[in-house]
C-alpha cells in the first residue's frame, strides 16, 4: 500500500506494485506535464479566437497500457486456486517505474494519430490546424497533465471522442473545465460586457481554509481576522527573532507553505513577494513565520474571489501619456 498526506491533510492509499525491487530502465520513466504557462496561454488563445473549451478525464490512466517492463510475481494465497503460479504483468500498474511514460506514450500516440502534433515550445501542448465555417484559419489544442485532457476548437468534442475511442472517461463524459488543474475555471464577463474565460483559486482556497481552520480549533486557535493586505505592516521575516518551532511545526509551517504556493500558481499573485519571503525559512522556520502565514490565510479569507481574467479585448491606450 501506498500513503500519502495531500494538501487538504487527508491521507489518501493505493494499491501498488513493488517497482522499488526492479532494475532501473534505461530510458525515461516520468509522463510529462503542460505547463500551467501553456494553460493560460492556451486559454488567452481561446478567448481571442472565440473558441470552445472541453475537459476530460480518464479513468484509470495507467492501467490502460501495456507494461513496457518484463515483470512477474509469484501469485500468493489470495489468488485462489492459482496460488504459486507465475504470473506475468501486461498492463503499466502504479508503482511501476515505467508506467508513467508507457501511458503518456499511449496517450501521445492516440492524440498523434487524430491528427495533432506536439508544439516545440511544450511538447504535452498539441496543436492542429482547422478552418472555422467563415473561412478563418486557425489551430485546436489538445492540453494534457497526466489523464487530465482539456480540447479547444470550434468543435472541441471531436477529439474528445477521438481519445474516447482508446480510453475509457471518468463518468463517461466531457464537459466544460469547472476545475483544471485545482484552479476554478469559467466564462465571465468583464465590465465592458466581454465574456472570456477566468482561472481562480477560490474553490480550492475554501477547502484549505476549513481544513486548516478545522486543525486550528483542536488546540483552541482560529485564524486572524481583519487581514486587510497579506502582511502586518512592518513585519519582516528575516528579522523575526520568536522561538523556533519543534519538528511538527515545521512540517505543519511546510505544508501551508506548499497550499500557498499552489494558490500562486493558480493565480493569487497578490500574495507572490510574501510567501517568497516565508519560502526561505522552510528549513528554521520560526514561530513568528507561522503566525504570518496564518496572517495570509486570514487575508485570503477575507477576500477570496480574486482571479486571473484572460480578456480579448486589447487594452485602449492613449499615446499622450508617452508625452
Amino acid at each position: 500500500m501506498s500513503s500519502w498526506e495531500k494538501a487538504n491533510f487527508r491521507r489518501k492509499a493505493r494499491l501498488v506494485a513493488g517497482g522499488h525491487v526492479t532494475e532501473v530502465p534505461s530510458s525515461m520513466t516520468y509522463s510529462s506535464v503542460v505547463s500551467r504557462d501553456s494553460v493560460r496561454i492556451a486559454l488567452t488563445i481561446a478567448a481571442l479566437n472565440g473558441l470552445d473549451i472541453l475537459a476530460c478525464d480518464i479513468q484509470n490512466a495507467y492501467l490502460s497500457a501495456p507494461c513496457r517492463e518484463k515483470i512477474y510475481c509469484v501469485a500468493g494465497p489470495e489468488i485462489g486456486s492459482d496460488v504459486g503460479k507465475t504470473m506475468v504483468v501486461k498492463k503499466a500498474l502504479y508503482g511501476l517505474k515505467s508506467s508513467g511514460t508507457s501511458f503518456r506514450a499511449m496517450l501521445a500516440q492516440t492524440i498523434y494519430d487524430i491528427g495533432y502534433r506536439p508544439s516545440k515550445a511544450d511538447p504535452d501542448v498539441w496543436m492542429r490546424p482547422a478552418t472555422k465555417p467563415d473561412g478563418t484559419r486557425y489551430y485546436e489544442y489538445v492540453l494534457c497533465y497526466v489523464d487530465d485532457v482539456i480540447s479547444i476548437s470550434g468543435n472541441p468534442m471531436e477529439a474528445i471522442e477521438g481519445i474516447k475511442a482508446v480510453f475509457k472517461l471518468k463518468d463517461d463524459k466531457a464537459e466544460v473545465p469547472a476545475m483544471y488543474l485545482g484552479a476554478g475555471v469559467d466564462q465571465v464577463k468583464t465590465v465592458n460586457g466581454t465574456r472570456c474565460w477566468a482561472l481562480s483559486s477560490e474553490k480550492y482556497l475554501k477547502t484549505a481554509i476549513a481544513n486548516i481552520e478545522e486543525k486550528l480549533a483542536k488546540s483552541n486557535f482560529r485564524l486572524p481576522s481583519k487581514c486587510t493586505t497579506p502582511f502586518v505592516s512592518g513585519y519582516h521575516p528575516s528579522t523575526d527573532t520568536t522561538a523556533e518551532l519543534d519538528a511538527q511545526g515545521t512540517q505543519f509551517y511546510q505544508e501551508l507553505i506548499g497550499v500557498l504556493r499552489w494558490a500562486i500558481e493558480l493565480g493569487r499573485v497578490d500574495m507572490l513577494l510574501e510567501v517568497a519571503l516565508l519560502s526561505s525559512h522552510l528549513a528554521l522556520p520560526r514561530i513568528g513565520h507561522l503566525q504570518a502565514v496564518y496572517h495570509i490565510f486570514g487575508y485570503l479569507k477575507q477576500s477570496p474571489r480574486r482571479r486571473i481574467f484572460f480578456d480579448p479585448e486589447y487594452p485602449d491606450i492613449s499615446m499622450s501619456r508617452f508625452h
